[in-house]
């Protein structure tokens, strides 16, 4: 994990702090790194999402799950009791099943608590892009409500 990085993170954590949506998405185009570097240089929890929200997921109706995947996220971030996390292998809020718009939801989220998010794709023109065109799970995400960084 580049030095560079962290310094960026670090400054960008502190002048988040008086926003509404206090969100930093850490661009990567491979799905090789995980952000737990990070997390121990900043001090922070790191949630592996995919990881805790499949956990929670698993005794929810097929059929309700997509009403549910909010509130769950939100109780996984609650119970780390943390002022700022690293939200890492997010991929599963891409699932056309539960239905969700993970832009939003990590806005939401991210009212309460600084959220250093690895976004695994790409970022042009301040939009977020995941997955490829043509793909079930391709998203885009124009002018999202965070700072982008990107660690190419």
């Amino acid at each position: 994990m580049r030095e560079e990085l962290i310094e960026m993170v670090e400054k960008e954590t502190e002048s988040i702090k008086l926003k509404r949506h206090q969100l930093i998405y850490i661009v990567q185009p491979s799905l090789k790194k995980d952000l737990r570097v990070v997390s121990q240089k900043l001090n922070v929890p790191y949630i592996n999402l995919n990881l805790e929200l499949s956990k929670e997921l698993m005794d929810v109706p097929l059929i309700k799950r997509p009403r549910k995947v909010n509130q769950l996220v939100k109780q996984i971030v609650k119970d780390h009791e943390a002022r700022t996390l690293v939200l890492d292998h997010i991929e599963i809020l891409f699932d056309q099943n539960l239905q969700q718009n993970p832009g939003i939801l990590l806005e939401d989220v991210s009212r309460n608590v600084t959220l250093i998010v690895g976004w695994k794709g790409s970022s042009q023109h301040h939009k977020l892009i995941y997955g490829e065109p043509g793909h079930n799970e391709y998203f885009t995400y124009d002018n999202p409500e965070g700072i982008i960084i990107n660690d190419n």
